[in-house]
């Protein structure tokens, strides 16, 4: 099973008898800049992925064996016009494509973690609290199946279950049913870890023809990596919903302790005044980013990457100033699930 955030696709039905491998792959770093492309057929099925400049990694997997990496690729090229796949390409955010791409190189954190003495929310839990990126392999008793559990700094970022195609399901229902069902037949846990750091690129020279040998890229790709191609706007309310929910937190926070005298807009817009030299846009006196009655309001011209950097700075920034760092992270679990992709898109840690 293959593991690929499988959204709208930016290609698909396409069949691998006539089409250069090679071609395919350059023509969709130009069109798309971050993507994925998966190849399946009734014995065999795999993914290339790739940014602007490079091919990131490869898995091949058929009956009888697996690749990845250059061999992946050798692999697909080898077998693309006998196998006949049906060829579906998509395009994936350049915050998340560097974790999907090293899936398949996530090294052994926690092995064979027994039911009877881990409890699977409380790992999960010990996850978050770790900032752990990986994914933690549920293998439930009873022939009742599992799945896995997708992490991105200690957050569940989705599921897929054991038994299904490899469709991700980012629903909180089904990590709660997961958990549910651990509990009630018990089973096994495996963690692994992903070292995004660590991500080296593939040989472009493979998605020519196979070569006898080969050395890998050792080129890193940051996760981080600033694209020219620019980001895919989100729906601008949900991201000023996303702002005034999190200052409502804080708010309630500061409001609970007695020790704080000034009320909270007071604080607030003091905070502004602090960043306005690097983001004009909070000037309290230009009233651009308003935040009156637990609602925002924005009528600047800020990307939506600026703004949410500078209102994540601000609330980091008071929170430790007011020594509430740890206390405010216990506020955000509910937060944190009902902005996940917003949290993965916008690289927010806090």
């Amino acid at each position: 099973m293959i593991i690929i955030p499988r959204e709208k696709p930016a290609a698909q039905d396409l069949n691998s008898y006539y089409l250069k491998i090679d071609k395919l792959l350059e023509h969709y770093q130009g069109a798309l800049g971050t993507g994925g492309i998966y190849f399946k057929s009734p014995t065999a099925e795999a993914v290339v992925f790739f940014d602007e400049d490079n091919l990131l990694n490869s898995y091949y997997k058929d009956k009888k064996e697996e690749f990845k990496g250059d061999a992946s690729l050798r692999k697909i090229n080898e077998t693309a016009s006998k196998n006949n796949y049906s060829v579906t390409v998509y395009y994936i955010l350049p915050e998340r494509v560097y974790y999907w791409a090293n899936l398949s190189n996530a090294e052994q954190l926690y092995s064979d973690l027994s039911s009877e003495f881990t409890d699977l929310e409380a790992l999960i839990k010990k996850m978050e609290n770790e900032r752990i990126t990986g994914y933690i392999d549920v293998k439930l008793n009873q022939n009742s199946g599992g799945g896995l559990l997708f992490l991105y700094n200690g957050e569940v970022i989705g599921g897929a279950s054991a038994r299904g195609e490899g469709e991700l399901d980012r629903s909180v229902e089904y990590r709660d049913d997961l958990i549910k069902r651990s509990r009630e037949v018990g089973g096994i846990f495996n963690v692994k870890k992903i070292q995004l750091s660590e991500i080296t690129t593939l040989s472009k020279s493979i998605a020519v023809k196979a070569a006898p040998s080969v050395s890998q890229a050792s080129k890193p790709a940051p996760p981080n990596k600033s694209k020219e191609r620019p980001a895919k706007e989100k729906d601008p309310q949900r991201i000023l919903n996303m702002l005034s929910d999190l200052l409502v937190l804080l708010e309630k926070l500061v409001k609970s302790n007695k020790r704080v005298k000034v009320d909270f807009e007071t604080l607030l817009n003091k905070q502004f005044v602090e960043k306005v030299d690097q983001y004009d846009f909070l000037d309290p006196f230009a009233a651009e980013f308003k935040y009156a009655g637990g609602k925002v309001t924005f009528t600047g011209r800020a990307t939506q990457g600026e703004l949410v950097k500078s209102i994540l700075e601000c609330v980091k920034d008071m929170a430790a100033g007011l020594g509430m760092t740890a206390v405010f992270r216990k506020y955000l679990a509910t937060w944190k699930k009902n902005y996940t992709d917003e949290i993965i898109d916008f690289n927010i840690e806090i």
